[in-house]
């Protein structure tokens, strides 16, 4: 049988360099992605696994994987060291006068992180990638989500778009339409495990960024910086526990074997080999206050929570 190996990764802001510290190990371990689907900072981890794939992939030469996951490394370490390296927290008269004038666009202005994209990512690398990726985006004028991938005209614009966090940022218009406004893919799903699975994947890892549980947290709740993270934390811990829990129960119904069931609404499909790794405890990082100190020390962790996983 043939085998069709994805990542899957979870949205999670900041928190992504847990998910990125989780994908070295795998990378190092052997793991080679032929999908990678990803929402939110997992789209901006998915678009750079691909990107460097496919400024790799020549004739007659394999991808070195474990360069990549070196590379995915120093990205983080490099590039996202303070607050300002991702977005900049705007003033309370501009914000206050945006909404008042209906022109409200966000909390932070995330110039820093559109530049960073747009500059490290180059379009005809992701064109010779070997390797299929989607990225997923939220429609604001039909609630729909999308999920694009390189062939899309403006693909980044979606990967900024899976990006950008309700009320916190400002959406992404694609194409600089003010009609095709797009945000956060985590609004609608966290984890895309239905995409993967549908898409032929038999062995999936899915990353996660959040804990089990999303754990109690003391904020300042006049705090709206604070109190928009703190929702969308709830809002995706709960999305992306239904995500893993609908995918086991999914595969609970297929054959031990893995043989094609045949039968009944799973016709079709087999039994997927599926690893999830995410943090025991939730991560205490937000986008307001974090140092380089930080992203270093949640990147090990998710590099030796995966390789405890990757031991079983």
């Amino acid at each position: 049988m043939e085998t069709k190996k994805a990542f899957v990764l979870s949205g999670g802001s900041i928190k992504g360099t847990f998910q990125a510290g989780a994908i070295k190990a795998f990378l190092e371990n052997g793991f080679k992605p032929e999908m990678i689907y990803g929402i939110s900072v997992g789209s901006l981890n998915t678009t750079f696994l691909s990107h460097d794939a496919g400024k790799q992939n020549k004739p007659k030469e394999e991808i070195d994987w474990q360069l990549i996951g070196e590379n995915l490394k120093k990205f983080w370490f490099e590039n996202i060291q303070k607050p300002e390296d991702v977005a900049i927290k705007r003033g309370a008269v501009e914000i206050g006068w945006d909404a008042l004038t209906k022109t409200f666009n966000g909390l932070l202005d995330t110039t820093p992180i559109q530049e960073l994209v747009k500059k490290t990512i180059k379009m005809e690398n992701l064109y010779n990638s070997p390797v299929s990726i989607k990225v997923g985006a939220v429609n604001i004028a039909d609630g729909k989500i999308v999920y694009a991938d390189p062939s899309f005209p403006n693909f980044l614009d979606y990967v900024l778009a899976s990006t950008a966090i309700p009320i916190m940022m400002p959406g992404i218009k694609i194409g600089g339409n003010k009609n095709q406004l797009y945000m956060d893919g985590g609004i609608k799903d966290v984890a895309p495990l239905k995409q993967a699975i549908d898409s032929g994947a038999t062995e999936i890892v899915v990353i996660c960024c959040q804990s089990k549980d999303v754990g109690a947290e003391v904020f300042d709740s006049g705090n709206l910086l604070k109190l928009s993270e703190r929702l969308m934390d709830i809002i995706v811990n709960e999305i992306v526990n239904n995500d893993i829990e609908w995918a086991e129960y999914f595969n609970k119904f297929l054959p031990e074997d893995g043989s094609v069931e045949t039968n009944g609404p799973f016709a079709g499909y087999r039994k997927i080999k599926i690893t999830v790794v995410r943090p025991a405890v939730p991560i205490n990082l937000d986008l307001e206050n974090f140092n380089s100190e930080d992203i270093q020390a949640i990147f090990e962790s998710g590099y030796r929570t995966a390789l405890e996983e990757i031991k079983k």
